[in-house]
């Protein structure tokens, strides 16, 4: 008996569902990796085991069964199913960055970004081999404790600028490490299949003219946020921070905003473009006041421009409210301006500490714009959530607060008292004593009228996992004076309304929302 894994070209290929790209969200349903193996004989205990690895750890293993088996002449061919989204979606864990560094921006993006404990990603590969059951044991294609065949994707590593005329034996495999980031993003009905992810050998097939761009963007949604150059500037389809947000955000100058972006090389040796920042200041009259740029992937540090097939992709967070600007980058008269931009741009490489960082030269991202506004609104609460794609959006409720309690205890009857002692109790002729006190804090607000996009973006907000109450930043009077931290209190959405009006030319609506906190009160116990 002899097993082996057929490929279909000189490549390498085993099926084209390995024709795919590294970078992928992994709280889809997810993609299937298919791996073929034939055998001269019918084993029908036969399956494949899987080893799963997160960045570089073994986390679990699986053990599949062919999902189809065949015969053709004499060689018979098992095909298995590798779907390891849902369990390794268990090891990906995010949160907001709790403080900065206040005029350090080298300190801070070490911290928040290139040594964050909760990135909202891991770099995941496999090991597989084949083994079944002969003379009550198994019979192992491995030597050793565990599996070494890789599973590898493939890519299409283009010699020209915009390549077309693609088949499955042109792509090249690009290594063993796969990229998935958090996020609850889904795909909508304009896709043949719900949650079809990142397979694009299953539309390549045998062939088919395209170009590179609308092919990675077309069949690999995931695409758009790795900030590569652009087609034509500004063009959010090519290059995207990691939220559906509008573009124009109106802030007041008390707050915060930060723009969430995939940063790094990904496994499929994409380098990630993103190396300086740009903030322009304008006033009212659309006249430049001033700009700063402040590099990004600086060299001699670890997201330097690569020389290598090193796997860095992670999520990074560029701090660009009002508030993060005066503390982080550069003291503005904020008095002299009515609105900024922000967006990444590419410079030239700095492979080492000797070359000089040269940028920026051109934009790889969407530009935001901040317009300030002073809110004459009864409220102001702002809100900070997990978004679809892995970032965290923001937004402020203006209309309408009410704060209230709700308030539980248990209580038990102590009906004895003592005459010599002088005490509360047999001061006042308490009987009844208090035993545990529980209190809920509820929070409603509303928000003022507003356009159909928005609403349908801030849905996110009411079906997020995390959610906060986002309060002015603060410093601890018993920790360093120059570190900042962000007063972000964990909070629920129970329930939301919302009113729509209509116009003969506008439809708007108004959303209502009741919070719950996520902590609870410490009260002591009666006396």
């Amino acid at each position: 008996m002899s097993f082996g894994y057929p490929q279909l070209y000189a490549n390498g290929l085993n099926s084209n569902s390995q024709i795919r790209r590294s970078v992928d969200f992994v709280y889809q349903r997810g993609g299937t990796y298919e791996v073929v193996l034939t055998g001269t004989t019918l084993e029908p205990s036969i399956e494949l085991f899987v080893d799963l690895y997160s960045d570089d750890e073994k986390v679990g293993n699986m053990a599949l069964v062919p999902f189809d088996t065949s015969l053709s002449g004499s060689t018979y061919y098992y095909k298995f199913n590798i779907r390891p989204y849902q369990y390794l979606s268990n090891y990906v864990n995010t949160e907001h960055y709790q403080y900065y560094w206040l005029n350090d921006w080298d300190t801070t993006t070490q911290e928040i970004n290139v040594e964050a404990p909760y990135p909202n990603g891991i770099k995941a590969n496999f090991k597989y081999g084949y083994r079944f059951i002969s003379g009550g044991t198994y019979q192992n294609e491995w030597t050793g404790t565990t599996p070494t065949n890789d599973l590898n994707h493939f890519t299409y590593l283009p010699e020209g600028v915009n390549p077309t005329g693609f088949t499955p034996s042109d792509y090249t495999s690009t290594g063993k490490y796969f990229d998935y980031q958090g996020g609850t993003f889904q795909f909508d009905n304009n896709f043949i299949l719900p949650n079809f992810d990142q397979e694009i050998g299953t539309i390549i097939g045998t062939g088919f003219t395209a170009d590179t761009i609308s092919l990675y963007n077309r069949v690999s949604p995931v695409s758009q946020y790795l900030m590569d150059y652009p087609t034509v500037p500004e063009q959010s389809e090519t290059a995207r921070f990691l939220t559906s947000s509008p573009r124009i955000q109106y802030i007041q100058s008390s707050e915060n905003y930060v723009l969430w972006y995939l940063n790094g090389q990904t496994g499929d040796r994409m380098v990630i473009e993103a190396d300086w920042a740009l903030i322009e200041f304008y006033s009212g009259s659309n006249t430049l006041l001033s700009r700063y740029t402040q590099e990004l992937n600086q060299s001699g540090t670890a997201y330097e421009s690569p020389t290598g097939n090193v796997d860095t992709l992670k999520r990074f967070a560029l701090p660009c409210g009002p508030v993060d600007i005066d503390n982080l980058f550069t003291g503005v008269t904020w008095s002299d301006v009515a609105y900024y931009r922000v967006q990444l741009f590419y410079g030239l490489p700095t492979w080492n500490v000797d070359r000089l960082a040269v940028g920026p030269i051109g934009p790889v991202s969407e530009a935001f714009y901040f317009y300030l506004y002073d809110n004459c609104l009864p409220e102001s609460t702002r809100l900070c959530w997990l978004n679809d794609q892995g970032g965290y959006d923001y937004y402020t409720f203006q209309a309408y607060r009410q704060d209230s309690k709700k308030i539980e205890r248990q209580t038990y009857d102590n009906r004895y008292y003592a005459t010599n002692i002088s005490s509360p109790d047999r001061n006042v002729g308490r009987s009844v004593k208090t035993f545990d006190t529980n209190i809920e804090y509820q929070i409603v607000l509303e928000s003022d009228y507003i356009s159909i996009p928005q609403a349908q973006w801030l849905e996110q907000l009411f079906l997020s996992p995390q959610v906060y109450i986002m309060n002015a930043d603060y410093v601890s009077t018993i920790d360093r004076q120059n570190k900042i931290y962000k007063d972000l209190r964990p909070v629920q959405i129970t329930s939301t309304d919302v009113d729509t009006i209509t116009k003969k030319h506008k439809k708007l609506n108004k959303y209502r929302i009741t919070l719950r906190t996520s902590d609870s009160y410490f009260v002591n116990k009666g006396f």
